[in-house]
């Protein structure tokens, strides 16, 4: 069996577990004290994080004040597309969870937010959410995001 078939079964076989095993390898990464942003410096500050199986699919939630902007940003994630990087390309010898938590901190999290910005949509605490729908912020649009309770 190759590492993406392995891994595919993994998160099958438990996604709650592969979910909190990419959660707590995130948090280990952006509570490192010698983590640094490339260039400019700073940290990435985690306010609270979280995560949910929805429809039998792992998800991420990542709430963080960036130094690069003025606001509180949210992240939904799916941990779950084995056809995506890095899930389908395993560095050798590296746990597949650890590699994702690494992809998500780097790609998504540490990086610029881009034109991401402009489709950020905040909720009722004013926290701007990007990533996968539905959105904690579409509860203002549409109703509650599944796995997140109703807040009024």
């Amino acid at each position: 069996m190759d590492a993406t078939t392995q891994t595919a079964t993994r998160i099958q076989d438990d996604p709650r577990r592969w979910a909190d095993d990419v959660h707590t390898a995130v948090l280990r990464q952006l509570t490192d004290p010698t983590r640094h942003l490339p260039v400019t410096g700073g940290q990435v500050h985690v306010v609270r994080s979280w995560t949910d199986v929805h429809d039998g699919h792992p998800v991420l939630h990542v709430v963080y004040r960036h130094p690069w902007w003025g606001f509180t940003t949210g992240l939904r994630r799916h941990l779950d597309d084995v056809e995506d990087h890095p899930l389908n390309l395993p560095v050798p010898g590296v746990d597949a969870a650890v590699d994702l938590a690494e992809h998500i901190v780097t790609g998504d999290i540490e990086e610029s937010s881009g034109s991401v910005l402009e489709s950020m949509a905040p909720d009722e605490e004013g926290v701007r959410w990007w990533g996968h729908p539905p959105l904690p912020a579409d509860e203002l649009r549409r109703g509650p995001a599944p796995g997140l309770p109703h807040r009024r």
